[in-house]
């Protein structure tokens, strides 16, 4: 057989980076991402969010594979991983509980990961973001949405950010 071939759909490329705020007018889409949004809306009733102490991750049981819980470190210049679930682990390759954001992606770039987080510690706004996971070398071929949403003791710091993690499955 001759001819030309399209060897495009062989080479993966991080053309997709796509962020928002979220919110009661524009909530998100994903069926893991609703799940979270509704039940951080619920726990954080009148506040602008919850506090990790009103989290009971037992409640989240059907999507805490694909969870995250970060502990803010000074104000957003790192990030701990407490929580790392094992959907995660799966797609990603390594289980980065106990870690700092900094430590995994040393070498590689921190890029727009890290800017959702600021934003979401800056402004204390839910965030969501829609790419390629081409900052973890090897899986960049796996495409997601995460949902970055604030926890903290008051409306004015951010203690800590939950995400889950709705994978894009071609």
């Amino acid at each position: 057989m001759t001819g030309s071939y399209d060897l495009s759909e062989f080479f993966v490329t991080d053309t997709v980076y796509e962020r928002r705020t979220v919110s009661p007018e524009q909530p998100p889409e994903q069926p893991n991402a609703r799940i979270l949004y509704d039940y951080w809306n619920k726990r954080r009733a009148m506040r602008a969010f919850p506090a990790w102490k009103d989290i009971e991750l037992i409640d989240l049981w059907r999507i805490a594979p694909c969870l995250i819980v970060k502990d803010v470190i000074d104000g957003g210049k790192d990030f701990l991983n407490r929580y790392w679930g094992t959907q995660i682990t799966m797609r990603a390759g390594f289980d980065a509980t106990g870690r700092l954001h900094t430590s995994i992606y040393q070498s590689q770039p921190l890029g727009p990961q890290m800017d959702a987080y600021l934003e979401v510690v800056s402004k204390g706004l839910a965030n969501t973001v829609h790419r390629a996971s081409s900052f973890i070398s090897g899986r960049e071929f796996i495409y997601y949405h995460s949902l970055n949403l604030p926890l903290g003791e008051n409306d004015n710091k951010v203690s800590h950010i939950i995400s889950v993690i709705d994978y894009v499955d071609s």
